[in-house]
């Protein structure tokens, strides 16, 4: 009992990692799902969005005398934009193959990221944190507020764009979730959880609202149709660009907040990143099914949420697995070997992606089988 109590005591910060790590899954998204763009620099551009927020928050005067967190967010963004625009600029202009860029910019990241504070890590002053700033008693009714404003604004878009019936579907699931946010926010007093959500919200808004844009349709059909863009006229080779960059500076924001939140900015932060980004939107794709109540981006948010409540299930498990093997008078050495380990997270998700993905084919023959 006392080991499911403290299971759940320790699900908020799951939610609130993974939620962290959505902001980048849904960049990863625009690369992989919509221009079909392999980009590997992805496990250099998250560390970077943490270095270069640190080296905000390591400056006395901040940027220009501006200090706020959200200063130090915009300018990590804007760093991953800008490596966005070189993996961009090796492929368009250099004609260096799509995975290549990728590599070549990871790489460079690598170096580069290290020179930014002059170490390879460093942490966080809890000044300048988003984590540390953000108070319950100064901050949590302006946040409510601005919470009920965007929803407000939330269901005038989709009441553009849907049915009603789909409409109302949709805003209750949001209505649901932030009564939850609030409730739990009053109890602990903790803002961390709810101003995660509030950056998840914002974030998927403003990309919800570009890839539903003469833009956003232009960028999803370079990734399906390359040639069919030139024929219409489009400069496909800006396109491109401008959609690695709008990925890279995500995941730079998702990699700030990151530090932030273990206040630290770590060279060997972004290694696997790019795992976890391709996981998260396999898993969410590969359970939920696409509809008219919730569409892709909120899938591979929710597929965040699931591969994360897996993965912290399973390295809590070691507290009840001890007392099942003890009970079966296994050996030290043996529950030992047995024991779930961080180390062990990267099977975890392999064996994730094996079995959606086995699911996936599964209903394929199915549906092949019933066809014929």
């Amino acid at each position: 009992m006392n080991e499911f109590i403290i299971f759940l005591q320790g699900l908020p910060s799951a939610f609130e990692m993974a939620f962290i790590y959505s902001i980048m899954v849904m960049g990863v998204y625009i690369t992989y799902k919509i221009l079909d763009f392999p980009d590997l620099s992805v496990d250099g551009t998250f560390p970077l969005g943490g270095f270069v927020f640190a080296a905000f928050a390591l400056s006395p005067h901040g940027f220009f005398g501006i200090t706020s967190p959200i200063a130090g967010l915009i300018l990590s963004a804007l760093a991953g934009a800008l490596a966005g625009y070189a993996t961009g600029y090796l492929h368009v202009h250099q004609k260096i193959d799509k995975l290549l860029s990728g590599i070549l910019v990871m790489t460079a990241l690598y170096s580069i990221n290290s020179r930014v504070v002059g170490s390879p890590n460093v942490f966080i002053t809890p000044e300048r944190s988003i984590y540390e700033v953000v108070t319950y008693e100064k901050h949590f009714f302006i946040f409510a507020l601005f919470s009920v404003a965007m929803l407000g604004i939330k269901m005038f878009y989709d009441y553009k764009i849907k049915e009603n019936k789909y409409v109302i579907r949709s805003i209750s699931i949001y209505i649901l979730i932030l009564l939850s946010l609030l409730w739990y926010t009053m109890g602990t007093k903790n803002m961390k959880l709810l101003t995660t959500v509030l950056l998840v919200f914002v974030i998927k808004m403003l990309i919800d609202y570009v890839l539903t844009s003469k833009f956003g349709f232009a960028l999803r059909a370079l990734g399906d149709n390359e040639n069919l863009v030139i024929g219409l006229g489009v400069n496909e080779k800006k396109l491109k660009i401008y959609g690695l960059m709008i990925s890279n500076s995500l995941v730079a924001l998702s990699g700030a907040l990151f530090a932030q939140y273990i206040k630290v900015a770590d060279i060997q932060g972004g290694v696997g990143t790019i795992v976890v980004g391709l996981a998260s939107i396999i898993f969410g794709l590969g359970v939920l099914k696409k509809s008219k109540t919730i569409n892709d981006l909120s899938i591979v948010i929710v597929g965040t949420i699931m591969y994360y409540s897996i993965i912290y299930l399973a390295l809590e498990s070691n507290n009840w697995s001890k007392i099942l093997y003890k009970s079966l008078n296994f050996s030290d050495s043996t529950i030992s070997l047995l024991e779930i380990k961080p180390t062990d997270l990267k099977i975890i998700t392999a064996l994730i992606l094996v079995i959606v993905m086995g699911i996936g084919l599964y209903k394929k023959k199915r549906q092949g089988k019933r066809g014929k």
